[in-house]
């Protein structure tokens, strides 16, 4: 996730302290989900903050649970563990509302055995910065003790100061590659999170058969053929009607929708056992009506041991049935559990995303309106076709007294493109030029 100047800083403590408040604070956007709710933030999100010219890459944790009862409790450890190992610096956060409890004890212990530059952050300390004492909390073994509010932002400033005494000055860095931003969406517990461990090759995610265990969107970073990816997991998605407003779980669908604005790509997931239903249709249509390149992604496949060459071929027809205002949309069967074509898949993803960006030469443009109307002779009224844009790829079409394209006339005008241009998995779009 970080460049080589690059710090990586981890905010850490047990549940409800503010952590998600304070990354919410220092990024300056609201990534991380923030409620009363103990244990909301249950994977690592990460952030990038600039702070007197310096910039590291900020990590929310989940509340460090120790023992508790669950099924969770060791896999969210074991995901602060994790963070813990990647982190050059750790922001221990506590409560000044509840002073210190022994779970602040158990966290300082583990983190004083990792012996990572830790700064200790007394959060909640608003309207009584003078009154706290900060050589009661020094019991935890840190002698960095800053007094933040993380909801006003008082004392931030100076926390930063702290932290950024412990970072180098940046040099000047080559231009940044071209990255894809490559969301992955789908229903609860279709295997997004499988996939992105195993494509990042470490526990990134939390992975559980629990549906709903991701509830952030997240950003992780590989490389493949050359190309850097950055991989955006994001929470199932579930019918509207059964998301409650004003819930972790809305707060989760507005991530995953953001997600796909933020793409480039999308890849959306469905579970080979459970088939592709309306739902997973409205979502492809959400992400095509963006702009986005989709590829279908069906998962568990190995599942059906022998019969899997049987299986593919039902999904296949199953989806030129649903998808078929979309038969440009590729179609790749994956395990994530066993890691089965991944490499193909992130080499369509690279091809799709360069496709995307091309550029038609309007010599051909012309040639095709001409072959077209030469074969479809209700389309006379269009005059000229344009090329636009590219990005996705954009058109414009004058016609004789504005006259508007009817939607089958534009269906045939594109797949006529197609079949110069194919723009696998990329929408094409056909506007009318007024005037």
């Amino acid at each position: 996730m970080s460049t080589k100047n690059q710090q990586i800083i981890s905010i850490i403590g047990r549940p409800n302290v503010g952590k998600s408040t304070l990354f919410n604070r220092l990024i300056g956007k609201r990534q991380a989900i923030e409620s009363a709710e103990a244990g909301t933030t249950r994977d690592r999100l990460y952030g990038d903050v600039t702070w007197c010219g310096k910039v590291f890459t900020l990590v929310d944790t989940a509340g460090f649970l120790g023992e508790i009862e669950g099924k969770l409790s060791s896999e969210v450890r074991e995901g602060i563990e994790i963070a813990l190992e990647q982190s050059d610096q750790v922001i221990f956060v506590v409560d000044a509302k509840e002073g210190l409890v022994q779970k602040d004890f158990e966290v300082a212990k583990i983190l004083r055995k990792k012996k990572t530059p830790t700064h200790l952050v007394i959060n909640k300390s608003d309207g009584k910065f003078d009154q706290i004492n900060e050589n009661d909390y020094k019991r935890l073994g840190f002698d960095n003790i800053t007094k933040v509010s993380a909801i006003s932002g008082q004392g931030s400033g100076d926390m930063l100061d702290m932290v950024c005494d412990n970072i180098k000055d940046i040099k000047d860095e080559e231009e940044e590659e071209e990255r894809i931003n490559l969301a992955i969406i789908g229903k609860p517990n279709v295997g997004k999170s499988t996939l992105l461990n195993k494509l990042v090759g470490e526990k990134k995610m939390i992975v559980s058969e629990v549906p709903g265990t991701t509830r952030d969107s997240q950003n992780h970073q590989i490389k493949h053929k050359g190309q850097i990816i950055n991989l955006i997991d994001t929470a199932g998605l579930r019918r509207p009607g059964k998301i409650k407003k004003d819930t972790i779980e809305s707060f989760s669908k507005l991530r995953s929708l953001s997600a796909i604005k933020e793409s480039n790509v999308v890849l959306y997931m469905a579970d080979a056992s459970e088939g592709f239903g309306a739902l997973d249709a409205n979502l492809v249509l959400e992400a095509k009506n963006q702009g986005k390149s989709i590829i279908i992604v069906i998962n568990k496949l190995d599942i059906f041991g022998d019969v899997k060459e049987d299986k593919m071929a039902e999904i296949i027809s199953d989806l030129q049935g649903k998808l078929n205002y979309m038969p440009y949309l590729p179609v790749v069967f994956i395990s994530a559990l066993e890691g089965d074509n991944l490499k193909d898949l992130l080499s369509q993803v690279i091809r799709i995303y360069k496709e995307r960006h091309l550029v038609c030469e309007q010599e051909v443009v012309d040639k095709i309106l001409e072959e077209a109307k030469e074969r479809h002779s209700q389309i006379a009224y269009i005059q000229k076709l344009t090329f636009l844009k590219s990005n996705p790829p954009v058109f414009k079409i004058k016609s004789y007294k504005d006259k508007k394209m009817h939607f089958s006339h534009a269906r045939y005008l594109e797949n006529k493109i197609r079949d110069v241009y194919p723009f696998d998995g990329t929408p094409i779009f056909i506007d009318l030029e007024q005037g």
